[in-house]
């Protein structure tokens, strides 16, 4: 919605995996926190090894991006990767993580003595709505905070349990920012007058999932918009992705907002040319100073571009700049 009304964008190409998702027929994965690894439980291939021995010198506490990445290649290599919590946890696991005995048991795995697979999985999205210290966009009347917003807190890589800052540090300056610059109505509530005129909007559009759409999406952006990524895939996906804008038309609008927002994070990660974090290039694997700083965007041709003509469609026009006041 705030790409659509032309507000600022940041960071949209910082998309954080979590190492350690359960590999079960099961959606969403859950996911293994990473205080099993914290406590000394392991990870090793389909053939015991323990590989992450010679991807870091942390190993298994590598940065979250280390550790997914390893995790992915051998896995696109053909080989299941197992956490092996039994001898360092154990008989503990069920008081000490109860949370993951559960999920383990709900697929039929005793992590005290079972190995538990495991595969990246898509966790955080560090990039959004771009605000300031008050959460506020650069729209008038438009604050942002949580994983929506991108505040700039987690640089490229989201350190575990910071989110918190943006759903409650931010979430607290938000309101307080509100306060000030929109009326109250005598009862304590916050006035604003386009609130019926946008509800009559919603009731209009069709909220349900075009499945099959939202399958594919999940396919494009995991095999070429996840944890390595290269202009090839990229750009392929940013192809296709607009192909079904194009031939959804009048699609389910929470279907449209799945790839609006996958093109926006498609395009983002494709114009950044190096490495850095959460973003992997494998076509530009080292980091670059010229990228060194937050990446801001706007999208404020998109929504006339599918509306055009076919030549027009899928010309996404990024605008590049400084965060605005």
């Amino acid at each position: 919605m705030a790409a659509r009304a032309g507000a600022q964008l940041a960071d949209l190409e910082m998309v954080q995996f979590h190492p350690t998702a359960l590999a079960a027929t099961v959606d969403p994965l859950p996911l293994l926190t990473e205080a099993l690894r914290g406590e000394g439980a392991i990870l090793v291939d389909s053939k015991g090894v323990r590989f992450m021995l010679d991807e870091d010198p942390l190993a298994e506490l590598a940065p979250r991006d280390v550790v997914a990445r390893a995790i992915w290649r051998r896995r696109q290599g053909g080989s299941e990767v197992y956490l092996d919590a039994r001898k360092a946890i154990g008989e503990r696991l069920p008081k000490r993580f109860p949370t993951v005995f559960a999920r383990c048991a709900e697929v039929g795995i005793d992590p005290r003595v079972d190995l538990m697979p495991v595969t990246p999985a898509v966790h955080y999205h560090m990039g959004g709505i771009a605000v300031d210290l008050e959460g506020q966009s650069s729209l008038p009347g438009l604050w942002a905070c949580g994983e929506t917003s991108s505040t700039g807190v987690h640089g490229a890589n989201r350190l575990a349990s910071n989110s918190l800052l943006e759903g409650l540090v931010y979430g607290a300056e938000a309101a307080k920012s509100i306060r000030r610059v929109l009326p109250d109505a005598p009862d304590g509530r916050v006035v604003w007058r386009q609130a019926r005129t946008l509800a009559s909007h919603y009731r209009s559009c069709r909220p349900e999932v075009d499945r099959e759409v939202r399958d594919r999406l999940r396919q494009i952006s995991w095999n070429s918009v996840g944890l390595v990524r290269d202009e090839s895939s990229l750009l392929s996906a940013c192809e296709e992705l607009a192909e079904m804008e194009e031939r959804l038309g009048q699609s389910p609008w929470e279907t449209g907002n799945m790839l609006l927002v996958a093109r926006l994070v498609a395009e983002a990660a494709r114009r950044r040319k190096e490495s850095r974090g959460a973003h992997y290039r494998e076509d530009f694997p080292d980091r670059d100073p010229a990228w060194s700083q937050r990446s801001f965007w706007m999208a404020e041709d998109l929504l006339s571009a599918l509306d055009s003509s076919s030549e027009a469609a899928g010309s996404i026009r990024f605008h590049h700049g400084d965060l605005a006041p």
